[in-house]
């Protein structure tokens, strides 16, 4: 591991975070509406370990509050209030329902479909319409919950809307600290299983990323090896218990990413690609 790949301090936030709690027990009744902010996602500093959670992942708010979503992290999420017409199956990118936004703004029940789309940093090739934010008004009291369609069940949420003009138990100080708190002990987490994957590898047996239901680790495992010319290397999704799709490719990215190209057994330098992979027991399976 390297000193890139740590984990931001919050020292100050948990230190003030019982007072912060204290004094808004009690916080006044207010009719104005307010605006909350939910993290998804979250990663190491240099985005190695990537996070499956929402930050919080319960929040309590008013009838006539905006929840406002905020990528914070490299890998794609989605903000999704799902029925029955919207399964959280297993993800494609080509299931048009679960990558694209739905027009309305505002709920006004538990159980009906809302989607932000893909939420990243940035759009790229494969998610051209991926947004950094969503937000969506609350108008009614329920029990709203919701999930990223990207990582099902592993990653889901909720929020609890109450009455218009019912005390708050918390504020966005108190949601801000309790975010990063459970952020910092995944990412502490995630290191820990990707030492646990380097001890288990080696120059001739290299692990493809490790991913529990709580992180994933997106490197090569070691991330360089050395071997003599005529040895091979296995490449090795079984650290992954997750269903992360994972390519080994030498050369520039081919035209088609899901398909192999090039000849592994005999491999001379030129483009080499493996085509996706899922761990065993996810997807077809692989020689």
């Amino acid at each position: 591991l390297t000193e890139k790949d740590s984990i931001v301090p919050v020292s100050l936030l948990l230190a003030a975070m019982p007072a912060l709690l204290a004094s808004n027990a009690h916080a006044a009744s207010t009719t104005k509406a307010k605006t909350w902010n939910v993290m998804v996602g979250a990663e190491s500093s240099s985005g190695a370990v990537q996070t499956m959670a929402y930050g919080p992942k319960k929040i309590w708010i008013n009838a006539g509050d905006t929840v406002h979503w905020v990528s914070n992290s490299m890998e794609p999420h989605t903000v999704s209030f799902i029925d029955d017409k919207h399964p959280a199956v297993e993800f494609s990118p080509t299931t048009a329902y679960m990558t694209t936004a739905t027009s309305k703004g505002s709920i006004s029940k538990p159980g009906q479909f809302r989607n932000s789309g893909i939420m990243a940093p940035a759009p790229d090739a494969l998610f051209p319409d991926a947004v950094k934010t969503y937000d969506l008004k609350f108008k009614k009291p329920g029990k709203y919950k919701y999930l990223c369609y990207v990582h099902g069940e592993a990653m889901k949420a909720v929020v609890v809307v109450r009455k218009a003009g019912t005390p708050y138990p918390h504020t966005q100080g108190d949601y801000n600290a309790m975010a990063t708190k459970a952020a910092n002990a995944d990412i502490e987490h995630g290191l820990d299983l990707w030492a646990d994957s380097l001890g288990a590898a080696d120059n001739h047996h290299v692990f493809m990323g490790a991913a529990d239901m709580r992180v994933q680790v997106n490197r090569f495992i070691p991330g360089n090896v050395v071997v003599k010319v005529g040895e091979s290397v296995t490449f090795d999704m079984a650290r992954n218990a997750f269903p992360v799709p994972h390519t080994v490719t030498f050369g520039p990215p081919p035209a088609n990413p899901l398909a192999p190209t090039g000849d592994p057994t005999n491999f001379q330098g030129a483009a080499l690609s493996s085509g996706v992979i899922l761990p065993p027991g996810f997807g077809p399976p692989r020689s």
